[in-house]
């Protein structure tokens, strides 16, 4: 395996995503109508969440649709034990450090961008370890504010290049998860969506289902909820279902 390049970038910070999903309800509501859309694309079975934060997504999946994660992922020691108190099995490490088991789950889901915090090798090597990890015909799905997004584009250049000022683009993000909130708070890796496809078509995943919401520029985002449409090449928030 690659070395583990492994960070807890939400130390000390770990009400980040509790505090945004009351922040914007309307966003926050729009991305689980789309997390749930793609899991029930066939039955979400066994379910391994990685990246779990907090289990916020997971704790609704569980209370309104009876959909039950058996096992999180996730490398923030103070995410994952608030995803405990909502009463969830959760394994503090990176999704390269984990030994999965092969055929042990049905799905595999990486919700909230969280594959964008493994550079491009570690990644590889993951989630060809995941493929094997899935039952037959089992499913990896990841949501992400896609690179080409209105919203992608402002936050990875606004990360990409320090010099530019905070005042100079905050206004572009209100109205938005990311407004006020630290650029280092952002995924460090990015690719367009057709990027990981290609990626994950080339570990052996042999149909791929997409799904898109929140379709407003960036500073209109939270002014109503939005179901999921097919398709990635408009939202600022997708989903990728990869069926093995």
């Amino acid at each position: 395996m690659p070395k583990s390049t492994v960070v807890d970038y939400f130390a000390g910070n770990e009400n980040l995503l509790d505090d945004s999903a009351k922040r914007s309800p309307n966003i926050t509501q729009s991305r689980f109508r789309l997390l749930h859309t793609a899991l029930t694309v066939t039955d979400p079975g066994r379910v391994l969440s990685i990246g779990m934060g907090s289990g916020i997504a997971e704790e609704k999946l569980r209370d309104e649709y009876g959909i039950n994660v058996v096992k999180g992922v996730e490398p923030s020691e103070g995410f994952a034990a608030l995803a405990r108190k909502r009463g969830f099995e959760v394994e503090v490490a990176g999704a390269q450090e984990v030994d999965y088991e092969p055929d042990a789950y049905d799905t595999i889901v990486y919700n909230g961008s969280s594959f964008g915090f493994l550079n491009d090798d570690e990644l590889k090597d993951t989630w060809r370890r995941n493929y094997e990890a899935l039952s037959a015909h089992g499913k990896l799905v990841f949501t992400d504010v896609p690179k080409e997004s209105a919203l992608g584009a402002v936050l990875y250049l606004t990360q990409r290049y320090p010099e530019i000022k905070d005042d100079d683009f905050q206004d572009l993000l209100e109205g938005t998860t990311f407004y006020r909130t630290g650029r280092d708070e952002y995924k460090p890796y990015w690719h367009l969506t057709e990027w990981y496809v290609d990626l994950l078509r080339s570990l052996g995943f042999r149909e791929f289902r997409f799904f898109q919401t929140v379709l407003a520029n960036p500073p209109y985002q939270e002014q109503a909820v939005e179901d999921p449409i097919e398709g990635y090449k408009k939202g600022n928030y997708i989903a990728v279902v990869a069926l093995k």
